[in-house]
């Protein structure tokens, strides 16, 4: 009986540390940040170009 509790003890003590380091881990990444990028000339009214990054991105996909 006395094992068994044990046990019991030692795996919610586990999950217990294990959460703790998600958390900690969850609160150490930093946010994303867009930069600053290279707009073409009337690139106001455009949602969507395509840049030198994003056509490597697509090569990539397609390989």
């Amino acid at each position: 009986m006395e094992q068994e509790k044990d046990k019991r003890r030692s795996f919610l003590k586990h999950i217990l540390a294990g959460s703790v380091v998600v958390a900690g881990a969850a609160a150490a990444v930093k946010p994303a940040q867009a930069r600053e990028g290279k707009m073409p000339k009337g690139a106001d009214d455009i949602l969507y170009y395509e840049s030198e990054d994003f056509k490597k991105y697509y090569k990539s996909l397609k390989s």
